[in-house]
């Protein structure tokens, strides 16, 4: 499917199936959340984390006495790593769905629980979240244009919240609660507020609603340092565009 808006002085196009992005007709080179994806990062936390799941993984499975071959070996091994990759998987499709309920809801629909308890779970914890928090919806899946930035993407809501305050919402499935919060989050919800208001409209704040795919706990974020906030989505954005360049003597 193919979208198309008139926006920034121009026409922004968006292609669902490659998820990409053109402005009158030339494709942009990075949407917010690519950049997003280019703060600074502790390489230790994301190797940490795949060699538990591994760990976890080898505890309860049923380790081969002896193996055909090398490559059985090998084969075996190599399955037991794709534990992160699994758990990746599992984890963006139970956000996908959640996502898609909450859409549902800002569309004024009435969308039906989920078969599986836990994604239910979630599904109604950020149901009640919404009608407790929510007074009127009044954008979902905005497609943003930024001519300052010169880059483009996908705000999951704008809305009036019952305090009277208008804020681009966001919605996270993360695994650990306790977790800190990401950098790069916490920068597409400024990125956002940040196009919105150079489109025009006016944006009291950010919220980032945490959920625990696990339990379905809600953890809801209003980030209060909006300048501070710009800034690193501005380094991150010269960072994703950053090429070195030799000197050859």
């Amino acid at each position: 499917m193919i979208e198309i808006h008139k926006t920034g002085g121009g026409t922004l196009t968006y292609h669902e199936a490659r998820h990409r992005y053109e402005f009158d007709g030339e494709k942009i080179d990075h949407s917010v959340s690519s950049i997003s994806s280019c703060y600074p990062l502790n390489f230790g936390i994301a190797s940490g984390w795949a060699s538990k799941l591994i760990r976890e993984e080898l505890i309860k499975s049923e380790i081969p006495l002896t193996f055909d071959s090398a490559d059985a070996k090998a084969e075996w091994a190599k399955e037991l790593c794709k534990a992160p990759a699994r758990f990746t998987l599992d984890a963006g499709s139970t956000g996908t769905i959640c996502h898609k309920y909450v859409e549902d809801l800002g569309h004024g629909l009435e969308p039906e629980l989920h078969e599986d308890i836990a994604i239910a779970r979630c599904q109604q914890a950020l149901g009640d979240w919404f009608k407790a928090n929510i007074a009127e919806v009044l954008h979902v899946e905005r497609r943003l244009y930024s001519p300052k930035w010169k880059i483009a993407g996908t705000c999951d809501m704008v809305a009036k919240l019952r305090s009277g305050q208008v804020h681009v919402l966001d919605w996270k499935g993360v695994t650990d609660l306790k977790a800190g919060l990401k950098a790069g989050h916490v920068g597409q919800l400024a990125a956002y507020r940040a196009m919105l208001q150079e489109a025009g409209e006016e944006i009291d704040g950010t919220t980032l609603v945490r959920f625990s795919r696990k339990t379905g706990e809600i953890d809801p974020v209003t980030f209060t340092h909006y300048e501070e906030d710009l800034a690193a989505f501005e380094a991150a954005l010269h960072l994703a565009r950053y090429k070195p360049k030799a000197t050859v003597f």
